[in-house]
């Protein structure tokens, strides 16, 4: 029924986080998340690159991530990550790294580089380049055990500064962002193409009201109406800029209205509710706007 409903309405990409079961189905084109990559349970989502064993374990889970779907033609590419915690907070990230207890390596790294001067530019370039070493020896990877897919870069919460865009550049073939907004703004639109020069996705965006009991989602609204409307405007406005060629709405389904296990989140943010019902106002708003898109 999903596949069914996707094609009636006009949805004609299976985004990010979605279930495995329908993707496996392989009648919907796809993206898929890397796991595994060492991210969790990292410093602020750092990965330390200095563990002597860090690019064979991420050789191993690039390599039993993407084999399975490496003559996919409904695969579109792979997303390295999500929203980064750490971006424009290097120097506390160095100061949490360096309060680490155990002897980790990347925090050794770190006390040797500091050793030759600690200033804030310096810590800020020390995070850099160790990030910039995490997405090369990603990229190096993917590009090892899959090369006929794409690189659909991180989903980052927020816009990062010219320094890591310039990183980004030279690793992915697409930028990926995510934008809880009105409108995602045109400013940073332009200035992803104007330093990157990739195309890009948006990642996630929704809308949300509180008349169901839930959580009003990251942009609120005053009704269900108003969600189509607001879904309308958003992706028009996207699609308006000459560098993009997706968006991602999140999510197929409201949350629960208990919340989310791990940390309580029950946006009422779905195209259809926890009872497989839809939304008639996000339904009709998504079919109107797929028939306009390639004019826009």
């Amino acid at each position: 029924m999903v596949i069914d409903r996707m094609s009636n309405w006009g949805i004609n990409t299976i985004a990010n986080w979605s279930s495995m079961a329908v993707i496996n189905m392989n009648q919907k084109p796809f993206m898929l998340q890397l796991r595994g990559l060492g991210i969790s349970g990292s410093v602020m989502g750092l990965v330390d690159v200095y563990a002597p064993n860090f690019k064979e374990s991420i050789n191993a889970k690039v390599s039993e991530a993407v084999t399975p779907y490496k003559n996919n033609k409904f695969l579109i590419g792979y997303f390295t990550g999500n929203e980064p915690s750490w971006l424009g907070q290097e120097s506390r990230l160095c100061d949490l790294i360096l309060a680490k207890s155990d002897a980790m390596p990347m925090k050794m790294a770190l006390q040797k580089y500091l050793n030759e001067g600690d200033t804030p530019e310096r810590r800020k370039k020390f995070i850099y380049n160790t990030f910039q070493n995490f997405l090369n020896s990603v990229n190096l990877a993917v590009t090892k055990y899959d090369p006929n897919h794409l690189t659909l870069g991180i989903r980052f919460g927020h816009l990062p500064e010219d320094g890591i865009l310039k990183i980004c550049k030279d690793v992915f073939d697409v930028f990926s962002f995510n934008c809880y907004d009105v409108a995602p703004p045109r400013e940073t639109m332009d200035r992803i193409m104007e330093v990157t020069g990739l195309p890009m996705i948006i990642g996630e965006y929704h809308f949300g009201t509180v008349n169901r009991g839930m959580a009003q989602a990251l942009v609120q609204v005053k009704n269900q109406e108003e969600r189509g409307v607001a879904y309308k405007y958003y992706t028009e406005q996207a699609f308006k800029h000459p560098g993009l060629i997706g968006v991602g709405y999140f999510q197929w389904a409201d949350q629960d209205v208990s919340g989310r296990s791990y940390d309580g989140e029950n946006y009422n943010c779905g195209i259809v509710d926890v009872s497989d019902r839809p939304y008639k106002p996000m339904v009709d708003a998504i079919k109107f706007t797929a028939k306009r898109l390639y004019n826009v």
